[in-house]
């Protein structure tokens, strides 16, 4: 598939709210270490609401549906609901009223969900939040796209890329949120927020490849990276 139209976005979007559902305890398991230990609960919650928005009457075109979709998720109030509504409602904007998805239209509306992340949750990289994956992710999806990849090859450079990068927030002290008054505790922790934009991009990646999302986990723990650490140690 090289152009998506509203059925696959549809179709993506349900899938992960499977993939949130299955992994709800697994986030909340991140979430308490250094928080109030609900960033699954909410994601589920937030997913829930978009399917059920989604299912219902939803707009014909793309943008319009996905600009609906981040006013329901939206309704989740917290941190995160604001953050994925925006997220979702800047895509839609870079849409507009397009029947059609293709790659590199994709890969503009990923762009601009990224930077209403950072403009709402006024974070940068580094920070530890999930725009520590999201932002790697969509350059990578965006210099594959500019390169005339496949559209499943360049989702997969985008989820391998956010694989890197969620493992590499497990090293960085929170700086955002109710994290931050815990941050030392945070460290050797992948961020939740990030973990869950993983999962994303990874049931991305599987649809497209005509895969199955129902198996999709949370990476393991891997080594921190060697080199210097945020700590000020050095990796062994």
């Amino acid at each position: 598939m090289t152009t998506a139209r509203k059925g696959d976005v549809v179709a993506l979007l349900l899938a992960i709210r499977g993939v949130m559902e299955a992994n709800q305890q697994a986030l909340d398991e991140l979430d308490a270490v250094a928080a109030d230990g609900d960033h699954g609960a909410t994601m589920v919650m937030g997913w829930r609401n978009v399917a059920d928005e989604v299912s219902a009457d939803a707009p014909p075109a793309i943008g319009p549906l996905l600009k609906a979709a981040g006013g329901a998720f939206a309704d989740v109030g917290g941190s995160i609901g604001p953050l994925w509504g925006t997220a979702l409602l800047r895509a839609g904007q870079a849409v507009g009223d397009a029947e059609q998805l293709p790659l590199g239209l994709a890969a503009q509306a990923v762009a601009a969900a990224v930077a209403g992340v950072a403009e709402r949750g006024r974070c940068e990289e580094g920070d530890k939040t999930l725009l520590d994956v999201l932002a790697p992710a969509s350059r990578a999806l965006s210099r594959a796209s500019d390169a005339g990849e496949t559209a499943v090859t360049s989702v997969d450079a985008a989820r391998d890329a956010a694989a890197s990068a969620l493992q590499a927030t497990s090293e960085m002290p929170a700086t955002r949120g109710r994290a931050r008054r815990l941050s030392e505790r945070s460290i050797g922790h992948a961020d939740p927020g990030a973990a869950s934009a993983y999962l994303m991009w990874s049931t991305a990646a599987a649809l497209l490849g005509g895969g199955s999302a129902t198996d999709i986990t949370l990476p393991p723990a891997g080594p921190p990276p060697r080199g210097k650490s945020p700590t000020g140690r050095r990796g062994g």
